[in-house]
């Protein structure tokens, strides 16, 4: 099966060809989710949509967060503004974000591929983007616990969502695996319990002491 047969079969699987369908991409910061989006979205040949930028973009704050000096999104506005967006684009589109509810209906969303990371990995790739020791631990921290993961589950249910490591997998590999169940062809969900794989490594305690 080529990719355009395979695009086109599964949006007929849709019952409507012309009904926007989304794909989103959340994921800890360092896990690699606007590499692989805009890589996703160039081999199933979708829109790509980075909610950072869309934020920036549009001005959708409703404040500062001046302890972490980040700027607070407006949920509800960032919501209408990318549903108005959205309904512009035709076809597949690939939504990159941190944050994986509430800002995309449940009713467009056809999967949810949350991207993950060893933390110690994950800690590296922070380190040498020279972010501040506690924005490092918070987000670290954040994918221990599966933050992303559970938002995500909570949000839009098990069967949408699916965990892709990217620890030490290239991008290609991660795109492809997306694609095979974007595709409908049969995939090994992976499981990702990183609280007991740092307790066997001995590594528990540096994140959550």
């Amino acid at each position: 099966m080529n990719q355009e047969e395979g695009r086109t079969g599964w949006t007929r699987n849709l019952g409507d060809r012309k009904m926007q369908t989304v794909i989103i991409v959340p994921g800890t910061p360092g896990t690699g989710k606007t590499t692989f989006a805009k890589a996703l979205a160039k081999t199933i040949r979708a829109n790509y949509v980075n909610i950072t930028r869309h934020v920036s973009k549009h001005r959708l704050y409703r404040g500062v967060d001046r302890e972490r000096r980040t700027r607070i999104i407006d949920v509800p506005k960032t919501r209408a503004s990318l549903k108005r967006e959205l309904g512009t684009m035709h076809g597949l589109s690939v939504v990159d974000t941190h944050i994986p509810e509430e800002i995309i209906p449940r009713e467009i969303v056809k999967q949810v591929f949350v991207l993950r990371c060893h933390p110690r990995i994950l800690e590296g790739r922070l380190r040498r983007r020279r972010w501040k020791a506690s924005k490092i631990r918070e987000n670290v921290l954040a994918e221990v616990v599966d933050s992303c993961l559970s938002a995500g589950v909570k949000y839009f249910g098990w069967r949408r969502v699916i965990q892709i490591d990217t620890s030490r997998r290239n991008t290609r590999g991660c795109v492809a695996s997306a694609k095979m169940s974007i595709l409908g062809e049969p995939t090994k969900r992976i499981k990702i319990d990183w609280i007991s794989k740092l307790e066997r490594e001995g590594l528990l305690d540096r994140y959550l002491k």
